[in-house]
């Protein structure tokens, strides 16, 4: 859709250019309760189950007597107020409730002036891939059950307000469907991928063992996910939060000292923690990019046309030139014969009809560019309560950086894309 598609009556002054509409922030972040697997598991199960623990004012969770998991991006406190500098608030009881209770986080919503949100992980990763760290697969089976579980309670509990997106246990395909086809059943809209399964030993994605997924996908309208950071392995995860929190410690890329670099870290060594956080961050928003350049030249949506992508966290500032930079580059590198058939359309095609993506703090990419990568593929989000979230205010800045553009195209942005996307009753 065009910005002239959406065009409009013109508001009269005072108007307020979004009243009637009900935003649907695409990405913000369910902290994992305390309680998350020890409030399901079974007493026989209780010592093989992740564990909250605070060790040195540091909160943090243990699985089989080690550090598991960090407990995510929080930084809003108990007092609502919230914290810059910091990624993450220790110790846990400094949280504000809003990050892991459904009654707190639909009141915070409101004061927001959000009216749904579409929910990934925190503190375990934003895929699968601390699940897949899990040697026994037994165990690392039940703990992925108990935290869909857990996601299916916060949605019915929610009062249609809050979708949280399921991660998958995609080192066995069998149990993938199972997995999958159990959540569908109960409601569950969308699933969160790991958009580099080869760093896990497992094929790419546009490979034959996928095709099951990819086939359940198509059918039932879910929606595949990739959020920023989905890919990162568990080693990868926990090395970031120990080199921006008050740990000390290393990336993977860091040389041990005296000896150089294998590859080059994200950021200089002599950053600080929250330098460093900032560098790590304005690089991790365009991740994304290989995922959506490698889908939109595939042949994937040609094998499965009903298939809808997100990319989660990723902004919108870089999109026009990547769509740019894959039509050039289509036409001067992709010449041979077997090359031009490989898949039916134009990369620029396939992004119209099938991704995704969002933006929050932006305000060039948002006032200049949406009509460049199309009124119909541009989502919103707040990130809350991560170190960027737009808190307290996203509706005012959503009005302030789209004031440009037509209510209507306001409206299909704030609320239609997400709710016929990810099929939100909007009462």
């Amino acid at each position: 859709m065009t910005l002239e598609a959406a065009q409009h009556p013109e508001a009269q002054p005072g108007d307020d250019p979004l009243a009637g509409v009900k935003i649907v922030d695409c990405d913000a972040h369910w902290t994992e309760p305390a309680d998350l697997w020890s409030a399901q598991a079974p007493e026989s199960m209780q010592d093989k189950i992740p564990t909250q623990k605070t060790v040195g004012g540091l909160t943090a969770w243990y699985l089989n007597g080690e550090v598991w998991a960090s407990t995510g991006g929080n930084t809003i406190t108990q007092d609502r107020q919230k914290v810059l500098g910091a990624h993450m608030l220790h110790p846990f009881s400094k949280i504000d409730t809003s990050a892991y209770a459904v009654h707190e986080r639909l009141g915070i919503m409101d004061d927001m002036g959000i009216y749904a949100q579409i929910l990934y992980p925190n503190g375990i990763g934003f895929a699968s891939n601390h699940l897949f760290a899990i040697q026994d697969p037994g165990q690392r089976q039940a703990i992925l059950t108990m935290y869909n579980d857990h996601l299916v309670h916060v949605q019915d509990s929610s009062q249609q307000r809050l979708f949280p997106q399921a991660v998958l246990p995609i080192w066995d395909m069998d149990l993938t469907i199972k997995e999958m086809t159990r959540l569908l059943d109960r409601g569950i809209r969308g699933f969160t991928l790991s958009d580099k399964p080869e760093l896990l030993g497992l094929p790419e994605l546009p490979e034959s063992y996928f095709e099951p997924m990819w086939d359940l996908f198509n059918e039932s309208g879910a929606v595949a996910n990739f959020h920023i950071g989905a890919g990162q392995r568990r080693e990868d995860m926990e090395a970031l939060r120990r080199s921006t929190s008050r740990e000390s410690g290393r990336t993977p890329t860091d040389p041990a000292p005296g000896t150089p670099p294998v590859v080059a870290a994200p950021t200089w060594r002599s950053f600080g923690p929250q330098r460093r956080l900032a560098v790590h961050a304005a690089q991790m928003y365009m991740s994304n990019v290989r995922i959506v350049v490698n889908l939109c030249n595939s042949n994937l949506f040609d094998r499965f046309p009903k298939l809808k992508i997100v990319s989660a966290e990723s902004g919108i500032g870089w999109v026009p030139f990547i769509l740019e930079a894959m039509e050039f580059q289509f036409d001067e590198m992709v010449t041979h014969p077997d090359e031009r058939q490989f898949a039916q359309r134009r990369p620029r095609e396939y992004f119209r009809d099938h991704l995704y993506v969002m933006f929050w703090f932006e305000e060039i990419g948002a006032s200049k560019l949406i009509e460049d990568i199309g009124v119909g593929n541009v989502l919103v989000e707040t990130d809350l309560p991560h170190p960027t979230c737009l808190y307290p205010g996203p509706k005012e800045h959503f009005s302030r950086v789209m004031g440009g553009l037509p209510q209507a195209a306001q409206q299909r942005i704030l609320q239609d894309n997400a709710a016929e996307l990810y099929k939100i009753p909007l009462g």
